[in-house]
Order: C-alpha cells, then sequence, then structure tokens
C-alpha cells in the first residue's frame, strides 16, 4: 500500500526499482557483478563431485569438500555475530569478488587433496563475507521505500545466474578436463570483478542514502 491507500501493483514496481537501479549505475554494475561471479561460483558446485572422483570413487571425498567450504561458512557467521559491519564499500566487495574467483581458479593447479580441501575452506569463508557485505552495502544505499523493490530485482537476477551455471558446467563436464572447467569458472570471476573495481575507481562510489 502506497501513502494514497492504493494498491500498487508488483509491474509498477518493479519498474521503480529498475528506475533506481537504472540511475545508480554503480549499483546495476554491481548487480551485473553478481551475475557473472555466481555463474563461476554456482558452477564449482556441479564441479566437486567430478573434483572428488578424481581423488577417490569413496563418496566420503565429497562430503570433505562440502564440509570444508560449509565450514569458512560458517566461521565467517561466528565472526559476524560478534562483530558487525556498519559501513561497506564497492571496493571491498569487488576485491572480495575477486579472492573468490582466485581461489577457484587456484584448483586447477593442484591435485593434493589437503590443499583442495584449504583452497575450498578459503572459498567458503570469502563466500560467507560476500553474503554479509552486499545486504550492508545495499541497506546503506538505497532508500528504505524502496529497498524491498531493489533486492528483489538483486536477488532475482543473482539466483538467475544457478540454472544458467548448472546448464554450462553441467554440459561443459562432458566434453572438457575438469581443471579447466575450474580455471574458466574462476577467470569468468576475475574478469568480472576487475573490471567492475577498475569502473568503480574511475566513477567512484554511490552516496550513502539517508535513512
Amino acid at each position: 500500500m502506497n501513502d494514497n491507500n492504493d494498491k500498487t501493483s508488483y509491474f509498477s514496481d518493479l519498474r521503480l526499482g529498475f528506475s533506481f537501479l537504472n540511475r545508480q549505475k554503480m549499483i546495476f554494475y554491481l548487480v551485473i557483478t553478481m551475475f557473472f561471479v555466481n555463474i563461476g561460483a554456482n558452477g564449482v558446485n556441479v564441479l566437486f563431485p567430478f573434483l572428488a572422483k578424481n581423488v577417490s570413487d569413496d563418496a566420503k571425498y565429497l562430503g570433505y569438500i562440502y564440509s570444508s567450504m560449509s565450514m569458512g561458512s560458517l566461521l565467517t557467521g561466528l565472526i559476524f555475530s560478534v562483530k558487525s559491519i556498519h559501513r561497506v564499500e564497492l571496493k571491498i566487495i569487488y576485491l572480495s569478488f575477486l579472492l573468490q574467483a582466485t581461489g577457484i581458479a587456484a584448483l586447477c593447479f593442484t591435485r593434493n587433496f589437503l590443499i583442495i580441501l584449504i583452497f575450498v575452506f578459503v572459498i567458503g569463508l570469502i563466500t560467507g563475507f560476500i553474503g554479509v557485505l552486499i545486504p550492508t552495502f545495499v541497506q546503506r544505499s538505497v532508500p528504505i521505500h524502496l529497498l524491498g523493490r531493489v533486492n528483489s530485482i538483486m536477488m532475482a537476477i543473482s539466483m538467475l545466474s544457478t540454472p544458467v551455471a548448472q546448464f554450462i558446467f553441467g554440459v561443459s563436464v562432458d566434453y572438457f578436463n575438469i581443471k579447466y572447467l575450474f580455471f574458466i569458472a574462476g577467470a569468468l570471476g576475475i574478469v568480472t570483478s576487475l573490471s567492475s573495481l577498475l569502473i568503480n575507481e574511475r566513477k567512484g562510489t554511490p552516496r550513502e542514502t539517508v535513512m
């Protein structure tokens, strides 16, 4: 309901959210960056079973990989449960994307399972970190009456990357060596986050919105 107690339609709210993103180019670039980086990050979940099989046919090795990533994200959660963040710069988000993508690409250079678990742990740690940084940045950069609309659009576009990643890497794994696919997944995130970082440095970050 708006101030006039008139019902607002779904499509008018959607247009309003897109209109805001169109005016705030830096946030729009963040949404695009999230989409492409997440293609690589979500593609990794398709590749993990094949990575585990390269080490051993024992299914527990796949469990070790997922547990290692979960432990990284859990550690991030524990850190933020006692230490809150009140101000986030886009540069920090893009650097986090860059570190996450570099960790993914690095998986193609090792066959040592212990090192793989360390890389996966770090990827989970940074992924959890990103999951806190982005909502914090958006909450301080978007007017409160548009926050729901903009968040919905950002989440929808971000989630769209999941089926795209599953299709791309699910098909590719039948034709390409697994280590090359990890490199491609990481390289996609590296190129995208570096490009967004350079654009952000040239144009500057958006001003915070007073709530």
